[in-house]
């Protein structure tokens, strides 16, 4: 009988205070148990969230990894960035590991099931320009956040500045190395939107916005200053959700997330976070971030950095039949 506490271990091996023995017999585990490699992807990705929220890690580079990091039963180690290397090499592992022993995959592709989803003022055109809402509104389809501000340019099109870092919740040094702004999604209300004709789908939420960083006076001062899109999914009330942030986060569903670094003077084009849409989610918080790419506890201002085209779709994908063959 399997007496393990795996939870513990996975959180005591993402904390990177796991032992030697400790850290094969987890590695082990998540190879010959797929509920267990679930549950440490999982585990993960919500450590990798709040770890973004309250030390600031979440402005880094994507992490990459490599094919030699791809070592069939490579004990794991500790990570100082995003658990989810880890996480990566072990889908890509089993991958392999899938093919080593032969796979039959069905030939025809079902066609995927896409639609789009209302952002309440995406493009920020139907909002008057001046200050959105400070501090961190639980409304649905309300922009909060950070000193924010919505800007019209000369041919008339308004978007959103960040104006300078701050801390959503007002905490005394409570870290202000990131500019932010927040919007509920009330799921529940959207979801006859897309009901896909396979009720087995697999369905993913996307979204995407474009920024643009202008040449200002900070630029020599900030050199990392970058853009993040984040999206996070609970089964939670978003009363509970802003009270609780960002220590709610250890109950998130699922999240996805995207870092852009633009020199000054760059757009980024529409860039996109996706993360599974899993049937229990209710609310989406969705983020908008630009930030200094260093820890402060005082509001740094960011020149000239904007957001706009904000817009959420669900894709529907058929699960394809998978066959092993010996």
């Amino acid at each position: 009988m399997d007496t393990m506490d795996w939870d513990s271990l996975i959180q005591k091996h993402l904390d990177g205070q796991t032992n030697a023995e400790e850290a094969e017999a987890l590695s082990s585990r998540i190879v010959a148990d797929a509920g267990i490699r679930a549950r440490y992807l999982q585990a993960g990705q919500v450590h990798g969230a709040l770890a973004d929220e309250v030390l600031a890690l979440g402005l880094g580079d994507d992490p990459k990894v490599g094919v030699a990091s791809m070592e069939k039963n490579k004990p794991i180690r500790s990570f100082a960035c995003w658990p989810q290397q880890l996480a990566a090499a072990i889908v890509a592992g089993a991958f392999v590991g899938l093919l080593g022993i032969g796979a039959a995959w069905a030939i025809g592709k079902p066609r995927a099931e896409v639609s789009s989803l209302n952002v309440a003022h995406g493009t920020f055109d139907s909002l008057l320009p001046g200050l959105i809402v400070r501090g961190f509104s639980s409304r649905f389809g309300e922009w909060s956040g950070d000193p924010v501000e919505v800007v019209e340019e000369s041919d008339g099109n308004r978007r959103l500045r960040f104006m300078e870092t701050g801390n959503v919740k007002g905490v005394p040094k409570g870290g202000a190395s990131a500019c932010n702004a927040f919007q509920f999604i009330d799921l529940a209300a959207l979801r006859h939107q897309w009901q896909a004709s396979d009720s087995n789908a697999r369905q993913t939420l996307e979204l995407s916005a474009t920024f643009e960083r202008k040449p200002s006076s900070i630029d020599e001062a900030f050199p990392k200053l970058r853009a993040t899109l984040r999206i996070y999914l609970f089964e939670a009330d978003p009363d509970i959700i802003a009270e609780g942030w960002p220590h709610v986060l250890a109950d998130v569903i699922t999240a996805g997330k995207k870092v852009v670094r633009l020199e000054p003077g760059e757009t980024s084009g529409e860039i996109s976070a996706v993360c599974l849409l899993e049937p229990e989610a209710t609310v989406a918080l969705i983020t908008l971030g630009a930030g200094v790419g260093m820890e402060s506890n005082t509001p740094i201002a960011l020149g000239n950095y904007y957001a706009d085209d904000v817009e959420l779709t669900v894709t529907s994908s058929p699960k394809l039949p998978v066959r092993i063959v010996k």
